[in-house]
């Protein structure tokens, strides 16, 4: 399983305005949850999770993540923001795309696997470059579709 395969067109948010880590993660809780107390669960979920650490990769990019699903499943969503900004980034860089994930409770190891594998596609500078330029959902899709191709060939 890749993250493309996991990414659907109504979990995609361009041109976010942020105001704070915990806005953000509200609004990740928004797009992934099912209901709105599954929404906040994934709220919590994200907030312990930053807790223990940073979740920026550098280059631009968050990987605000989290267990809480009581299925076997994992959610994703993508945020661009409309400017970059302050989220206390590893590399002092400001974010400007936020990749949000969910797991389940009992986190297995192809979890983990989907979770740096997903890091590994969104540390690349290239992409970030591109996905900031980009306006439309079907172009960001299909941008990361071709740089995971070719980083897998």
């Amino acid at each position: 399983m890749k993250f493309i395969d996991l990414l659907e067109e109504e979990n995609i948010l361009m041109n976010y305005h942020f105001i704070s880590k915990k806005r953000l993660f509200e609004q990740v809780g928004q797009l992934l949850g099912r209901t709105r107390s599954e929404g906040l669960y994934i709220y919590h979920s994200l907030l312990d999770r930053e807790k223990l650490g940073n979740t920026s990769l550098g280059t631009g990019v968050a990987l605000p993540h989290g267990r809480c699903l009581k299925t076997d499943e994992i959610r994703a969503c993508l945020i661009k923001l409309s400017h970059p900004a302050d989220y206390e980034s590893v590399d002092n860089q400001a974010v400007q795309i936020v990749v949000g994930l969910v797991f389940p409770i009992t986190v297995k190891p192809e979890h983990r696997r989907f979770l740096k594998e997903t890091a590994q596609l969104f540390r690349q500078h290239v992409l970030y470059e591109k996905l900031i330029t980009i306006d439309d959902k079907h172009t960001m899709i299909d941008t990361i579709m071709e740089t995971f191709e070719q980083c897998s060939s």
